[in-house]
């Protein structure tokens, strides 16, 4: 399908006793993209302020040169990409029927690179101009995901009760989905809240969340209190607030210190309780966007949601607030002739 594409595919040569000392050396699994200051991938993904958006960006990368028939991202040959080249490869993303958000995402890492290219002074300004000019497609999906009820969050609540294992484990497994649910934090976030964190005074949580920026949110008297039912059986009061614990129940100590969980550990977390399962899981995002659903469905001002949940962008908040299909039929039933 890429056969017109070809051309943006560096040829390796055959490894042979002549050209073996020239054998490009791959990054390793653990490695994010090799360091060539001459390399415009890396440039780009270097300038990523978080290590979520460095690992999305070598994936759609990944995904783009497999795409393309070349064995590696390295095998990219960015210098020759043109403006036709960048709309033909959009033309075949959408005849994979790719959702337009996906699409953009990868025109946006795809132009970066570019970027990146031109200020390294491997093309022209004509050249990176018109790439710059390609606009990304409109169109959008529906987009299910799926949301906790109140009711599933009290039977959650319920069945992490009850589940054969220390107290400690528990109460602490509880915490963690008040949060998530009850204060709409990120796992990244809930894995890097620190006790310190928690203001007893207003009752909020006080962090350093995503792109660096302070937030507080406040915490609901139900969120507050599980929180410190937990803190009661915190080893420390003091550190990381999400501590790893042993089978029986005991704090994992590693160098004088409590290592706290991990944001994979909060995934776990979701997991052991069957979260992930079936056709419709619940990963700690959809948690949420949980909260987010709540409070809208209850009336709270979407600016102020926004402001809760770290957007910098109302639109993303808009995005989070899941309205089902029943809701939006019955602004028609109910209200269009209403007198």
């Amino acid at each position: 399908m890429y056969d017109r594409l070809s051309h943006l595919v560096k040829i390796t040569p055959t490894e042979s006793p002549q050209n073996k000392q020239v054998s490009r050396r791959r990054p390793t699994i653990t490695n994010l993209i090799l360091r060539d200051n001459n390399c415009p991938m890396y440039t780009y993904i270097n300038g990523l302020s978080s290590d979520a958006s460095k690992a999305t960006a070598r994936r759609v990368l990944m995904t783009i040169s497999k795409g393309l028939g070349a064995q590696s991202i390295y095998d990219i040959d960015w210098p020759s990409i043109t403006k036709n080249d960048v709309n033909l490869m959009l033309s075949l993303w959408q005849k994979k029927c790719l959702s337009p958000d996906t699409i953009s995402l990868y025109l946006s890492v795809l132009k970066s690179v570019i970027k990146e290219v031109f200020l390294l002074e491997q093309i022209s300004t004509r050249r990176y101009e018109s790439i710059k000019s390609v606009s990304k497609p409109g169109g959008s999906r529906i987009k299910d995901h799926h949301i906790l009820a109140l009711e599933s969050f009290e039977s959650l609540l319920t069945k992490v009760d009850s589940w054969t294992q220390p107290v400690m484990t528990s109460v602490r497994d509880q915490a963690i989905f008040h949060v998530l649910v009850g204060a709409g934090l990120r796992r990244f976030e809930v894995a890097g809240l620190q006790c310190e964190d928690i203001d007893h005074e207003h009752q909020r949580l006080q962090f350093i969340g995503k792109g660096n920026n302070e937030r507080a949110v406040k915490l609901h008297e139900f969120t507050y209190q599980a929180l410190m039912q937990w803190l009661v059986l915190h080893p420390t009061k003091t550190g990381a607030l999400f501590i790893r614990l042993t089978k029986g129940g005991r704090a994992y100590y590693k160098m004088s210190d409590i290592a706290g969980l991990s944001g994979h550990a909060i995934y776990d977390v979701c997991r052991k309780y069957g979260l992930l399962d079936g056709n419709r899981p619940v990963p700690p995002h959809s948690l949420r966007r949980s909260y987010a659903t709540w409070l809208y469905s209850n009336g709270s001002d979407l600016k102020h949601i926004s402001k809760l949940l770290g957007h910098s962008s109302i639109k993303t908040t808009e995005r989070y607030v899941q309205t089902s299909q029943e809701e939006i039929d019955d602004t028609v039933t109910v209200n269009l002739f209403k007198k």
